[in-house]
């Protein structure tokens, strides 16, 4: 029987069992920047620039996967879902975790009407381009598009470091 994920936005809750697989992104990255950037995705209502963390957990409620989205614009396709950050964290079934992101990314692309999912695959899992052609639920096609370049910033903020000289 095939593992079910559920996936959902992140809440108050995940944050802390999610931080792993951000850090394994980003290994200086303190838990209270962590922290303190959900918060502020809680806290922001932006109607022209949505920015959401969607956590894909198992049946036992552990965070298996993370994707990070927010409404772009592509020449060719027009209105996007900009996804710079898709972390799978499973050994057993990245296929499925991966999934079950793609596909909650694709019914979200249908109510935002955008034509294609584009998703930084530097760090994402190799399984990525073998997966079905989503659907929308109108039954249209979605193009997903991935995207070799690395994520140069990372959106909650870049670690401080603070073990490195200063040149003044």
């Amino acid at each position: 029987m095939p593992a079910v994920y559920t996936v959902s936005p992140i809440t108050p809750d995940t944050v802390d069992a999610a931080f792993p697989l951000v850090g394994a992104l980003t290994p200086r990255l303190e838990i209270e920047r962590w922290r303190a950037y959900c918060d502020g995705l809680h806290k922001r209502q932006e109607r022209d620039a949505p920015r959401q963390v969607l956590v894909a957990t198992n049946p036992r409620g552990h965070v298996q996967g993370l994707c990070l989205w927010s409404r772009g614009r592509h020449a060719v396709h027009g209105p996007i879902l900009d996804v710079p950050v898709f972390i799978v964290a499973s050994a057993a079934d990245e296929a499925g975790v991966a999934s079950a992101l793609v596909d909650d990314l694709c019914a979200i692309a249908g109510r935002m009407d955008c034509a294609a999912i584009r998703i930084r695959s530097e760090a994402s899992p190799k399984v990525l381009p073998q997966l079905r052609a989503p659907q929308r639920r109108d039954g249209r096609g979605v193009v997903v598009i991935l995207d070799p370049s690395p994520l140069l910033d990372a959106p909650w903020g870049r670690p401080q470091d603070d073990s490195l000289p200063v040149k003044t």
